[in-house]
């Protein structure tokens, strides 16, 4: 593992330590941190593309010890439960959930290819809402039943009826 996919590693297992600890303060400083990527701390890429693939990983896992053959798929709910389509969400979390997709594929062009597109030229807050998500869905997915197939990743904020994200 190189230094850069190192350092990314433990920011994220960190990140994801403290979301599952409930330390909102300490992950809310950590997060601005991460999201603001000083020199000293790895690419926020970088930690993105480590929870995605902890995030792909798991679903992997849990697909191969279930013995689902299906095609991968992911429910995406808002905070009232209802369902929710990629084209409602900000435009960094649905390249998200495109890269989730893609990494559970094994098509790693495609996810890195999504990963810069919510990564990249993105404004703080959607770099927060990113990580935040990439965050909550992993950590949710670590946590849930084994046998709860397949994922539902609760989305935060979803543009209202008529209105859609851009790609």
């Amino acid at each position: 593992m190189t230094p850069t996919a190192k350092r990314a590693h433990t920011v994220a297992r960190d990140l994801l330590s403290l979301t599952r600890s409930g330390e909102a303060d300490q992950l809310a400083t950590a997060l601005v941190s991460i999201a603001s990527s000083t020199r000293r701390a790895p690419a926020f890429g970088d930690v993105v593309g480590r929870l995605v693939d902890t995030f792909s990983l798991a679903a992997k896992d849990r697909r191969r010890s279930l013995r689902i053959g299906e095609p991968f798929t992911l429910r995406l709910r808002d905070h009232a439960g209802m369902t929710v389509r990629p084209d409602r969400l900000d435009p960094g979390v649905a390249a998200i959930v495109r890269a989730i997709a893609a990494s559970v594929r094994d098509d790693r062009d495609t996810c890195a290819d999504q990963i810069g597109e919510a990564c990249e030229n993105a404004d703080l807050d959607q770099r927060i809402r990113v990580l935040a998500h990439c965050l909550v869905w992993t950590s949710d997915l670590l946590s849930t039943d084994t046998t709860a197939y397949p994922p539902v990743l609760s989305c935060f904020k979803v543009a209202p009826a008529g209105v859609h994200s851009r790609h």
